[in-house]
């Protein structure tokens, strides 16, 4: 964590207390959930300027601002260039249903000028695999604090794994998310490896959790979470079996049942 991190959670509890809540909020626009997430200050400032897609100048200011002015100031705003571009290009490919984006159409819905776009971006490729990343990114952190803020009881948590993975299924954002987050890449020349790396951050995650509720095996828990994450439209095609077996596997791993 980055001194300005330090700062913000030494100093500011509160402050942070809002941007998880603005991260778990599924009415917070995208852009802002990613300066709530630069602000909380959980990843390094190179790491996080690769996820989000927004650079690392970005990274630092946002918590620059975070320290100096607060959690309300880092969320307001409009929209900058670069965010406006990565909203607009997340909005086109799930409407298009296609990884790829046409960069005219792109630049008059961002409102922002061809050699800006193509200074910023030098391909479609280019900026499907950024909007792919950051989708990610955004989904894991929405994921992270629903289960988190949903009990303070270790055990409970993994149960409720299982629920918020079965609410987003249900959810009108699953079909869109599917382009971006939880499906190989259609396109030849986009590589497999941001999905990749999306599934073993969730499966880190929830062998964590695994590991604080003190079950045997917390890597299986970890595995069987990244595998449901992977298999999402599988489980959609059979929600309430799913449920189930998931329910199931969560009390044969804690000994307790729901």
């Amino acid at each position: 964590m980055t001194d300005t991190g330090e700062r913000l959670g030494a100093s500011c509890a509160g402050e942070r207390d809002v941007l998880a809540a603005a991260i778990a909020d599924p009415a917070t626009p995208d852009y802002a959930v990613v300066r709530a997430l630069a602000a909380l200050g959980g990843e390094s400032n190179e790491r996080l300027a690769r996820f989000t897609g927004m650079g690392r100048e970005f990274v630092v200011e946002v918590r620059r601002r975070a320290a100096c002015d607060g959690a309300a100031a880092v969320l307001a705003g409009a929209p900058s260039v670069c965010e406006r571009i990565l909203e607009s290009a997340t909005e086109q490919i799930v409407a298009s249903g296609r990884r790829d984006v046409e960069m005219r159409a792109l630049c008059a819905a961002a409102r922002v000028p061809r050699r800006t776009l193509y200074n910023l971006y030098s391909s479609s490729t280019d900026l499907v695999q950024t909007c792919q990343r950051r989708a990610q990114t955004i989904w894991r952190a929405r994921f992270e604090q629903r289960v988190v803020r949903s009990s303070t009881d270790a055990r409970g948590r993994l149960f409720a794994v299982v629920d918020a993975i079965d609410a987003w299924v249900g959810s009108t954002r699953f079909r869109a998310d599917l382009l971006l987050v939880a499906r190989p890449s259609l396109a030849s020349e986009l590589r497999d490896d941001d999905l990749r790396e999306h599934l073993a951050e969730i499966e880190r995650f929830a062998t964590a959790l695994a590991a604080d509720a003190r079950v045997r095996g917390p890597h299986a828990f970890g595995a069987f979470v990244a595998t449901s994450v992977a298999g999402a439209s599988a489980w959609f095609d059979r929600r309430a079996a799913a449920r189930t077996a998931s329910v199931a596997f969560v009390e044969r791993s804690t000994g307790l049942v729901r």
